[in-house]
This record gives structure tokens, sequence and C-alpha cells, in this order.
């Protein structure tokens, strides 16, 4: 953040303010805006200035008389009150990825650190309605690409999406990034405010939408062109075969950013659409190193089981939760959930536990499974 107190200015008000212009889609607030400074176009929308083409004439008299009705200061000290910026198309501190994109987004609000333009990104999306494996893998891929240097992107939904931030802000590696779609004033689903808080202070917390805006249906087809145009690659860990997960892979199809999917149950409702996209050639992940080498960052995890077999390594330095885990897979291979189950103690902690194994070489993956290397 930055050290000095920032001007309602420097906060980006205007930008906010032009965001909240009714019927003000993004598209709309590109051709307003474009690379004008905010502050002199919001002067021309008070004085109904506008270019006919910028919107249809019966918005000129609507916005002129929002703008007037507006009261600036008040919307700067709702945004100071957040910690939140906003930034546009012009500023150094708006994604890069959002600048150039094929539907770019005009107007950005902010809660943390600016996202890093040069650090590899994942976008981990599915359904809200997971199974209990589902949200076991989705922890576990968001643990492990994050313990790797790698940004998690997600739309902080209930189910997998929330799983995943859970899982790479377990790892207390790259700070992730969650893409919401409604005002950061206005937390959805209720039951992730505490999800949405933690993102805030340890990564970032986007939204196109207006402070106050609620989470209309319109703004999360909106949304997931943003997760999908700021990812490198998008990985589906349960999605029926229509729905947002599918919508985000369709704007990352459109981006040729790579789609990957979790394999599933064929008695899994929730695993049709990416058993779907699996029989439509879509590289499988089933491990985070599956999807390290799709982003050309593998194969750094065989050569460390290697190594690791040709070390011994001492049990006893292992600390008592991962002792535990090497015990428990004695009998075989277990999926992720049950071994949480079985090691009493939370879902979080055992995938770290896991992660560290596996970086000693000790545990290895077999599709959805664990077990002893």
């Amino acid at each position: 953040m930055d050290d000095t107190t920032p001007t309602p200015a420097e906060r980006g008000v205007h930008a906010a303010a032009l965001a909240t212009l009714p019927r003000a889609t993004p598209s709309r607030l590109e051709r307003l805006i474009l690379k004008r400074d905010p502050a002199k176009v919001w002067e021309k929308v008070k004085r109904g200035e506008m270019a006919k083409w910028v919107a249809g004439e019966d918005l000129h008299d609507l916005w002129r008389d929002h703008a007037c009705g507006t009261d600036l200061d008040e919307l700067g000290g709702r945004l100071e009150a957040l910690d939140a910026w906003v930034t546009t198309r012009a500023s150094i501190r708006h994604p890069s990825a959002l600048i150039h994109d094929i539907d770019p987004a005009p107007v950005l609000f902010r809660r943390g650190r600016a996202p890093d333009p040069t650090a590899p990104a994942v976008a981990i999306v599915g359904t809200r309605r997971c199974t209990p494996t589902g949200r076991s893998v989705a922890m576990e891929l968001g643990s492990g690409l994050a313990a790797a240097g790698v940004t998690v992107v997600s739309g902080l939904a209930l189910g997998i999406d929330g799983a995943a931030h859970r899982g790479a802000l377990a790892a207390d590696g790259a700070p992730v990034v969650g893409v919401v779609g409604s005002g950061l004033d206005v937390v959805y689903p209720r039951g992730n405010r505490d999800l949405w808080d933690t993102v805030a202070e340890a990564g970032t917390l986007l939204s196109e939408a207006p402070l106050g805006a609620e989470p209309e249906g319109w703004r999360f087809p909106a949304r997931n062109r943003l997760l999908a145009a700021l990812a490198d690659v998008v990985v589906v860990v349960e999605s029926k075969r229509a729905g947002g997960s599918m919508h985000t892979v369709e704007e990352a199809i459109r981006r040729e950013v790579t789609v990957m999917a979790v394999p599933g149950s064929v008695r899994n409702p929730a695993a049709a659409g990416t058993n779907l996209l699996l029989s439509e050639g879509c590289a499988p992940a089933c491990s985070t190193e599956d999807v390290l080498v799709a982003l050309g960052l593998a194969t750094a995890g065989a050569a460390r089981r290697t190594a690791a077999r040709d070390r011994r390594i001492d049990f006893d330095s292992l600390d008592s939760l991962q002792q535990r885990l090497l015990e428990l897979l004695d009998d075989g291979p277990v999926s992720l959930d049950v071994l949480v189950l079985r090691a009493g103690a939370s879902a979080p902690d055992v995938l770290v536990a896991a992660e560290g194994l596996e970086h000693l070489g000790l545990l290895a993956r077999d599709g959805a499974r664990v077990l002893r290397a």
C-alpha cells in the first residue's frame, strides 16, 4: 500500500462516481472514459455534454441529473473507510492483463495490493454445490500452487472458489486475487465475509461494480471474463454442463488461455462438466504438478522426489502432523478428505503438512488420492 495518505482524487473518486451512473455497463464506461481524465469526464457528464456515440440520448439527461445529485466527498469517504482504490486503463496500477484484454475493464475497484503482473496466475473455478472431494481437491490445488509462487485467482463464491482461496491462504505463499460481482462493501455470499477480508489483507480483492452495488445476475458473466483474462491457466474442479464455470471456460477459450479439468466420477453430477471438458481434449489436472507443468514451471517436483529417495530423512525431524499422516498412509492410498477426517486436524493444516511431505518426496499423488512415496 502507499505510504502517504492519498487524496480522494488519488483514490479515484471521479472514476468511482462514473461507475455509479445508471446503466453504465463496462462497454459504455469504456466509450465514456477511454484514456481521458475521469475528473474532466465527470464535469462533462454533469453538464450533459457527452458525444452521442458514448450513450443514447435517453441517458444524457439521466446521467446529468445523477451526477448533479452525487456527493463526491461522501463517496471519497466511503472509499477511504474501505481503504479501497479505483483505477482506470490509464492508471499504472490497473492490472495490465485487463488493460490489453479483448474486453477490457474500464474501471476497477480494489482493496489490497495491486496484482503482480509478472507472477504466473491460475484461476480455479467450479460449482457452488460441490462434493467434499471436490472441496478438498480445490483446497489442495490452491495450497500447492500458492506454495509454488503462483497467484490463485477465483471468484470468492461458495464451494470450489472459496475452497481454492482458503487452501492458497493456508499455504502462506503467493498473494491471491479475488474477483467479485458486487460492490466491495456488499459481501456476497455473506458466509464468505471472513474470506473477503482475508483476501483483501493478504492479496487483492477486485470488482467492476461500484460501491453499494448488489450482486445482480448480469454482473457475474462480466466477472467471469475477468477471471479468464487474469489467468494463464483456468482449472475447473467440479462443474455441471452449464453454469458460471463453463462460462469462464468459454471466456478462456476466447483468449486462448489453457483450460484444465479435474476428472470426476461418472456417477457424480457435479463432475459432468469437467468430464465433458476432458472428452473434448482439455488436459487433466490430477495434481498441483500437472498445473505447474502446464505453466512451464515443473518438472521440479519429480526432481525433488528423486533427490529425496537418494538421502535419508529423519522421521523425528518431521512435525507431529506430518508423522501422523505418514502413519495413516501405511495401509495404502486414500482420498485427501478421508485423510483429513482420520487425522483429526483442520483441512488447511492437513493440506500444508501434505504439501511439505510431497516436497520431501515422502508423499505422492494417485489421481485424487495420496499415498506414501
